[in-house]
């Protein structure tokens, strides 16, 4: 089959178009058509497809392109609907989602400029790009970014962007090729199309591009983060910038009028709301610590002794490993505590908390809990922990753990 004729090559602007049908069939499972040219643009470098609507220029049956996909040259439509797809040969109609290509225009377009903008203030290349429904993505090949750097940077691209500088997408020989200072070498051989931005940058690019940078409107970057050793930077252009705009707004003045404050005096409302909650974070620690002192008084008041021992058993489904230890070691601090503490609603955590004038290793009693459990742990003489299991084993892992703290 021959590969499909590209109309966006030429005409990013193009939305409809008249074609041939060349091949029907399924793409992955689903019903789908080969044309001899077409405006869509199938999904690649980092851009998603376009979509739209194809109709049958004969009987007027109409299907959407939900997604444009390249198979060797081939571009396949991948369509949704009912009405039955039309022959070999038949003409259709393409009709491009103009609304989503433009975001795309201005998003990929952006991108461009945001690279060159990382090239030009701090020497960041850019080693991958990614454009989703909400937002765009690059990752630097740097380590560290500072807020200096990506405000340099943002200036620096809306310059760029006010400038409305002219854009040209072309394909070019290799001997052209050889005089155009591309951002980095093209990685296919032949057909090299050349995206280029003015004189800022020039990049190989199949992409769709608006005719002039001041058709992407605006770039904001909205964050950036470590990963795998690269900065990765979120940002967005045109449209989207306003739509992130009011986004925000409304996010900060429902939290202002969850607060009682003005929008702008957010920070120091916030700032109030975070040492209000640390203070009542240290007195609600400090009330749980004497609370449980006072039940693990209790526990081991309510067991019986044994060969002067008192070994409690205390099953607390919620608490956290540290508040574990805690009640533990307060009823080890009693004369003869043996303490077999227990929690976790998933996974079974344990420990074990022995007086010094018992004489038990906590390490062996907690080992008789994990045999039943199949878990590990370990610790000290006096205190030990594990974890492993599930909570419907731990009332046989408990008993185990008693009849060996009875034996210790």
């Amino acid at each position: 089959m021959e590969p499909t004729n590209r109309l966006y090559y030429d005409d990013s602007y193009l939305t409809q178009f008249t074609a041939r049908v060349v091949a029907v069939g399924d793409y992955r499972g689903r019903p789908a058509l080969a044309l001899d040219r077409s405006a869509f643009y199938p999904e690649g470098g980092g851009q998603p497809a376009d979509r739209g609507w194809l109709t049958n220029a004969d009987t007027h049956r109409r299907w959407a392109v939900h997604d444009v996909q390249s198979d060797n040259g081939v571009v396949w439509h991948i369509l949704s609907g009912d009405a039955p797809l039309p022959a070999v040969g038949n003409s259709v109609i393409g009709q491009i989602d103009w609304a989503r290509r433009f975001d795309h225009m201005q998003q990929h377009c952006g991108q461009h400029i945001l690279t060159a903008a990382f090239i030009a203030t701090c020497n960041a290349p850019t080693t991958s790009f990614h454009l989703s429904e909400r937002t765009v993505t690059i990752d630097l090949a740097i380590s560290t970014l500072t807020d200096e750097q990506v405000w340099a940077a943002e200036a620096w691209a809306n310059t760029a962007i006010w400038q409305n500088l002219p854009i040209q997408a072309r394909f070019v020989t290799p001997t052209e090729l050889a005089h155009i200072p591309l951002r980095k070498p093209p990685t296919v051989n032949e057909q090299v199309r050349v995206v280029s931005i003015g004189d800022i940058d020039h990049s190989a690019c199949g992409g769709t591009h608006p005719a002039r940078s001041g058709e992407v409107g605006a770039i904001a970057i909205l964050g950036w983060s470590r990963q795998r050793g690269m900065i990765r930077v979120e940002f967005v252009c045109g449209g989207r910038v306003i739509a992130a705009l009011h986004e925000r707004d409304r996010a900060a003045r429902g939290a202002a009028a969850a607060l009682s404050v003005g929008w702008t005096e957010l920070p120091q409302a916030i700032a109030r709301l975070q040492e209000t909650q640390q203070a009542l974070q240290r007195e609600l620690t400090q009330t749980q610590r004497e609370l449980d002192a006072m039940r693990a008084t209790q526990w081991y008041a309510q067991t019986p002794p044994v060969d002067g021992r008192r070994i409690v058993t205390v099953t607390l489904p919620t608490a956290g490993i540290e508040r574990l230890r805690t009640i533990a070691s307060f009823i080890a601090e009693l004369p003869g505590g043996i303490a077999i503490v227990a929690g976790g609603t998933e996974r079974v955590q344990i420990v074990v908390a022995c007086a010094a004038d018992t004489g038990a290793d906590a390490r062996e009693i907690l080992a008789a809990g994990m045999t039943v459990l199949g878990g590990r742990g370990g610790g000290q003489v006096h205190l030990a922990q594990g974890g492993g299991g599930q909570p419907e084993v731990l009332s046989a892992a408990l008993a185990a753990m008693v009849e060996r703290a009875s034996r210790a």
